[in-house]
């Protein structure tokens, strides 16, 4: 009895073992999970504002693909780092969010996604949003003042590093996670993350450095990135009432909540009303 116990034991941390083997192996398909475009391939999309489809080049090995929507007398700009899985062709119909609002949206697609092209690295996403951040502000005459980043899943990572090295107008977080290991550790505990890891994206570092208002977004049945994850940033949100609960949320269908549109429309006017909390002095 006692050596059929152990070996089903043996068995059973083999197969852990195994699992965990694969997921540190495919990180890239599992966390990132990058889906391309033909170079010829057409944006289409039922509504929204028109765009114009961008290219931009870093060097001879980068190439990031990224869209422009834009209204007439634009009251801003949202700079918009998105989720994992799939591409532009997905996300650009989230641009009609904001463009409806006033707003002009540029998103771009991350190296391998979409028409994107170029080595994957955790450095490389915030190198290349950087890089595009400072490119389309000073192509367009953008003023940091008038420009919101935002970050929905994975792109919320990204977005509170891009947000603590500059000085833009605010910075939203869209099912935000406190860091990639703490995500990990919610669905399989007790493993050492931090040493097996290739991706981290620490919000929780980065939003510490953040000097603009901030503003959150999370559904209480994230089934992707746990509410709590997300929920252990609010104490680096300056008012209370910028972390926006959605009961019953999940990870993908925000925008199909009516609290989230009218929290949005609050927030986008406080911020062109000057009333959002700032830490710092405004450049």
């Amino acid at each position: 009895m006692i050596k059929k116990i152990l070996r089903y034991l043996s068995v059973g941390l083999l197969t852990v073992s195994g699992l965990v083997g694969l997921a540190v192996w495919c990180q890239e398909c599992i966390l990132l999970f990058p889906i391309p475009l033909a170079q010829n391939h057409r944006y289409k999309f039922a509504h929204g504002a028109p765009f114009e489809e961008l290219f931009f080049y870093r060097g001879d090995s980068v190439t990031l693909n990224a869209l422009h929507f834009t209204v007439p007398q634009p009251r801003g700009l949202i700079f918009y780092l998105h989720g994992n899985a799939s591409n532009l062709q997905r996300y650009g119909k989230f641009a009609s969010d904001f463009t409806q609002k006033g707003y002009n949206v540029l998103m771009y697609d991350y190296r391998n996604f979409g028409k994107s092209r170029g080595k994957l690295s955790e450095a490389s996403f915030y190198a290349d949003a950087q890089w595009l951040y400072d490119t389309v502000l000073a192509r367009y005459g953008y003023e940091q003042q008038q420009v919101v980043i935002y970050g929905r899943s994975l792109g919320s990572g990204i977005a509170a590093k891009l947000a603590a090295q500059n000085r833009p107008l605010a910075l939203m977080l869209e099912t935000p996670y406190y860091n990639i290991a703490d995500v990990a550790r919610r669905r399989v505990p007790f493993l050492p993350y931090e040493r097996w890891l290739r991706y981290h994206f620490r919000t929780d570092l980065w939003i510490k450095q953040v000097k603009c208002p901030i503003y959150i977004f999370h559904g209480t049945h994230d089934g992707v990135v746990p509410y709590a994850s997300g929920q252990q940033l609010k104490p680096y949100v300056a008012n209370p009432q910028h972390f926006i609960t959605i009961p019953r949320g999940r990870h993908n269908n925000l925008r199909t909540f009516e609290q989230y549109h009218q929290a949005l429309s609050a927030f986008l006017q406080e911020l062109n009303a000057g009333g959002g909390e700032v830490k710092s002095e405004k450049l």
